[in-house]
């Protein structure tokens, strides 16, 4: 899938522009981050980063609950995407686990990252507000005011942040 095939898909699911923004600094971000990581000699899939970033909030065509994540991942695997599913799925903050998805009512799952395309994914959209690039401080600043300071997503987030930047 070219990253024009994924903004075709997005307004064919209803996206509106602002959501369809935000996905692309999401992309542009994710494979910048990448293309950092594979000059630094790691095998990483730029292409396929660039186009999961931009289907990474397919779901809130239907919601923008939670359960965002797995509504995108309904769609992509109906279209034989799984890959790209996957991402939609592990994308929420830095990943949950399976007692967090469960406490959340999300099927019983773990979504945590495991890939590094996920993870830059992931990363890339913990780094992006809307349709602008900000720093992680921000995002765990917005975050602890949410959840709280003890939420454990917010530790994830630090942690992925640290791996990732640690690649280039």
């Amino acid at each position: 899938m070219k990253p024009s095939d994924a903004i075709i898909l997005l307004k064919k699911e209803g996206c509106d522009e602002r959501l369809i923004l935000h996905a692309i600094t999401v992309s542009r971000l994710a494979k910048k981050i990448a293309e950092k990581i594979e000059s630094n000699g790691y095998e990483i899939d730029v292409d396929f980063i660039e186009v999961a970033a931009l289907l990474h909030d397919l779901g809130r065509s239907r919601t923008h609950g939670i359960s965002h994540g797995i509504e995108g991942a309904a769609i992509l695997r109906k279209l034989n995407m799984d890959r790209y599913a996957r991402v939609c799925e592990t994308h929420i903050a830095a990943g949950l686990t399976r007692e967090e998805a469960k406490s959340l009512g999300l099927p019983e799952k773990d979504y945590m990252p495991q890939t590094i395309e996920e993870k830059v994914v992931a990363h890339a959209d913990n780094l992006t507000c809307g349709s602008d690039v900000v720093p992680i401080e921000q995002t765990i600043k917005r975050l602890k005011e949410t959840l709280g300071c003890s939420h454990p997503s917010i530790k994830r987030i630090k942690t992925l942040n640290e791996f990732i930047t640690a690649l280039y």
